[in-house]
């Protein structure tokens, strides 16, 4: 994936989400860091497996790896490689060593882990206003994502990222899509070139 340009098209074209019961705007949170960028690779494409544990930011990373003319691996064939080879999922953290393993068996060049939580909390309140009164009640979600990608001939981790809504939203998987893409726009954004990394815009160049 490209440090920088089509990550940035991305970030800039959000579509934030609002507060439940507030006014503002609710942007996202991030941090990430990645390893060294060899000049020499910056325009390959990668064969890619995502593993990740909710559909809506599976999906949101395999749009951004396509837009970059990257290849993704369906999920179907990956669970058929598992089953050929008679690894049991559980679900968690612990499958990520097989999941690897699975990579190299399909020849998959990256990994891309991601989780995601999301927390319900139900909500009620009364008003009463010169009209009369009334009560609403209703659903907000606490969200957060973090990604990583892993290199699949060596193991190492060549970025990571993580993002979440500092106050609740009411469209979870619209939420965890934005999350996602802050996630990885910041992971990769080249600070060390000369960028700089904006909430409310994402990954753009000092001026």
């Amino acid at each position: 994936m490209k440090p920088a340009t089509p990550i940035v098209c991305f970030i800039i074209g959000l579509v934030f989400l609002t507060l439940v019961g507030c006014a503002k705007t609710a942007y996202p949170v991030s941090t990430g860091s990645h390893a060294a960028i060899d000049p020499a690779l910056k325009d390959k494409k990668y064969k890619v497996v995502i593993w990740s544990d909710h559909p809506a930011v599976g999906s949101a990373i395999a749009a951004m790896f396509q837009q970059g003319g990257h290849t993704i691996v369906e999920r179907a064939r990956i669970l058929e490689v598992f089953n050929e080879q008679k690894m049991r999922l559980t679900n968690t953290p612990d499958d990520n060593a097989d999941v690897l393993k699975v990579g190299r068996l399909l020849g998959a060049d990256r990994i891309v882990f991601a989780e995601s939580t999301v927390r319900a909390e139900a909500y009620s309140s009364t008003y009463v206003n010169r009209y009369g009164g009334g009560a609403r009640s209703g659903t907000i979600y606490h969200l957060s994502v973090s990604v990583r990608a892993v290199a699949v001939d060596t193991g190492e981790v060549r970025w990571s990222g993580s993002s979440y809504y500092p106050g609740p939203v009411t469209n979870p998987d619209q939420g965890l899509v934005h999350l996602t893409q802050a996630a990885m726009a910041r992971a990769v954004c080249p600070i060390e070139n000369g960028y700089e990394w904006k909430e409310q815009s994402g990954c753009v160049k000092k001026e």
